[in-house]
């Protein structure tokens, strides 16, 4: 009974400086074949990028407390002129 699937041939060539790196001839893809360095990878840059957008809501409090210490020292000149 032939199958209704199509299967297609994918050529791959191994990476040389990485040995679970394979390029996808087809796509011109690099594809990582190990699910466990893949699954390190992701946790890696999960955590990075959730530091990067604490790192920048930190800028981000810090620039808006600089606004509201400019703000409180105007208030601040101009009770102390009247």
């Amino acid at each position: 009974m032939p199958s209704d699937h199509s299967h297609q041939m994918t050529n791959y060539l191994k990476v040389d400086s990485d040995t679970s790196l394979y390029r996808d001839m087809n796509s011109g893809a690099i594809i990582n074949q190990n699910k466990t360095e893949f699954d390190k990878f992701m946790k890696v840059s999960e955590v990075k990028y959730k530091e990067k957008m604490e790192m920048k809501k930190l800028k981000d409090d810090v620039d808006s407390m600089k606004s509201d210490i400019e703000e409180i020292k105007s208030l601040l000149i101009s009770i102390v002129k009247k």
